[in-house]
């Protein structure tokens, strides 16, 4: 199921130009302060301020020419306080009120019922180059989403930033719950008129080096923390982690029990009382829902930390994250099955640092998933060792792993044709294997030939594949070395024998390292060079 898997998102993944190498910075955040505020009666504010200075017609017409503001109506209200320009002379150009757009954010589209959500597209005017835009807005929060002040955001962008600073206000009797996670950078503490003041100060923040290519932004986000790329600030006035997500916990529920009833009934008519069949059905409607015709984009805090009943989830046929994770628990549940909830997060120091916001997924837990649908937490599993873990009730809890230790080796048979090979000037035919991306997911891991920050892989890899060619009649194999490069990081090797009319060629890619340091980085490329090479993956008849 991981090859699986794997497959069907190389195709995104190659399309996407990971780790660039560095360059002249197209922008510069002159200033960039974010500050959180917690008022007594729970409401709460987030308010950013940004000067931007352009330097290159690519920042201007695209990278930054326009920011976008997602926010919840339901709960959220976004007011803009300054927006403008100001020109390389000095001029001040007031952003219009028809450069105010708003639009649907697109992880909300398909799903009627995060249809409110907003996403405001400030068009930046009178851009040029050496212009500076400067944005100061505010995202102002009911009680009655949370009543809590709960964050997580990362502090690196595209550009470099000269003057960044995080600050946090909530009333002085609240528990708060803070950390910079990847920063040695020390807070300024305070407490005035009843309030507490948490600020840090960061100055000259490198840029992001880069993007990692991988399969969906929570993911990404593990990545960049875990690598120790990314500073993030976490801040939770929730009493503990636990707490945190008894908010998600209360929305776990049936809903109508008669919708579930109905769909096991009609489930076990179709297939009979089997479990393995019932299991497997159910895995049909996940599957479903996982795939890019059901799955939404909307993320916990979009949504509000809020989730559908699991009946009306199965009634339209969509869902998030969070929404799917219950709906398999409750069809699972309703069949009797086994299944449990597993929630995934960043890992800081203490967990109780993090609430809500820190949270990169919920998933569904059962040691007998269907064999034929994908385990919506295995892209966490392949993680888990640099996230947190726990149960809904906030105990800590572990990923089943459902990998195999060790790779089957996987044979096939190959009959040189007209759709495996190829015939050239002088009676050269050319076979080349069938799965020469077979560790295509970590391509784009490899581009570069060095990197200048530690990266994390989003899994390890093992593949054994084992070859049998006929060699066709008249024709006498032109034999090959054997290609082998083994370090500490993992081992590539194409082994080519001839055993009568056939050529045997096994091929054993193995990354076991995920954790790759810029030391370490020259022996992963190593190995990757090799794991791309289409040579070591042809087999030349005379």
């Amino acid at each position: 199921m991981k090859t699986i898997r794997q497959n069907i998102i190389l195709v995104c993944l190659l399309m996407l130009v990971a780790f660039p190498a560095l360059a002249a910075s197209e922008a510069s955040f002159k200033k960039l302060y974010k500050t959180y505020t917690l008022n007594v009666d729970g409401s709460s504010e987030e308010r950013v301020y940004k000067e931007l200075k352009i330097f290159t017609h690519a920042a201007m017409n695209g990278k930054y020419g326009e920011s976008f503001i997602v926010y919840n109506p339901e709960f959220q209200q976004l007011k803009i306080h300054k927006s403008y320009t100001v020109q390389k002379d000095g001029s001040k150009i007031e952003t219009p009120d028809n450069a105010f757009v708003e639009v649907l954010p697109s992880s909300a589209a398909n799903a009627p019922a995060y249809n409110h959500l907003k996403e405001m597209v400030v068009v930046h005017t009178g851009l040029e180059l050496g212009a500076t835009i400067v944005l100061d807005y505010s995202i102002i929060t009911k009680p009655e989403m949370t009543g809590e002040l709960d964050v997580f955001a990362m502090v690196k962008e595209l550009s470099p930033i000269e003057d960044f600073r995080f600050t946090v206000k909530v009333p002085e009797n609240k528990p708060l719950h803070y950390e910079l996670i990847n920063s040695s950078v020390k807070p300024v503490v305070k407490t005035n008129n009843g309030v507490k003041t948490v600020s840090y100060t960061l100055k000259n923040v490198r840029p992001r080096p880069y993007s990692y290519p991988t399969y969906g932004s929570s993911v990404v986000k593990i990545q960049e923390v875990a690598s120790g790329m990314m500073p993030a600030f976490t801040v939770s006035t929730y009493e503990s982690f636990s707490k945190a997500l008894e908010v998600l916990k209360r929305q776990m529920v049936v809903g109508d029990a008669k919708v579930i009833e109905n769909k096991i009934a009609e489930i076990k008519k179709e297939v009979g009382e089997d479990k393995d069949k019932v299991r497997d059905a159910i895995g049909q409607i996940t599957s479903y829902l996982y795939s890019l015709l059901g799955y939404c984009n909307v993320s916990l805090s979009e949504s509000g930390y809020t989730m559908r009943p699991a009946s009306e989830v199965l009634s339209s046929m969509y869902a998030t994250s969070a929404e799917l994770a219950n709906l398999e628990k409750v069809l699972r549940k309703a069949a009797g099955l086994d299944s449990e909830i597993r929630v995934c997060a960043i890992k800081a120091s203490d967990i109780n640092n993090i609430g809500l916001s820190g949270v990169v997924s919920v998933v569904p837990q059962s040691e007998n998933r269907a064999l034929n649908s994908p385990f919506i937490g295995e892209w966490y599993e392949d993680l888990q060792d640099f996230i947190s873990v726990t149960d809904i009730d906030g105990n800590s809890a572990s990923l089943i792993e459902f990998s195999p230790k060790h790779p089957t080796r996987n044979i096939k048979t190959i009959v040189p044709d007209d759709s495996n090979s190829k015939t050239v000037a002088g009676g050269y035919t050319i076979v080349t294997l069938p799965d020469t991306y077979i560790a295509g997911t970590l391509f784009p891991y490899s581009a570069n030939s060095s990197i200048s920050e530690n990266i994390l892989l989003p899994h390890k890899l093992h593949r054994l594949m084992e070859y049998r060619i006929t060699i066709p009649e008249g024709k006498s194999w032109v034999e090959k070395k054997n290609v082998k490069v083994s370090n500490e990081i993992g081992e590539v090797s194409f082994g080519y024998t001839q055993k009568g009319n056939e050529v045997n060629v096994v091929v054993e890619i193995n990354i076991g390292k995920q954790f790759i340091t810029v030391s370490e980085y020259s022996k992963f490329y190593s190995l990757m060079v090799e794991a791309k090479d289409i040579n070591n993956f042809t087999v030349v008849m005379k």
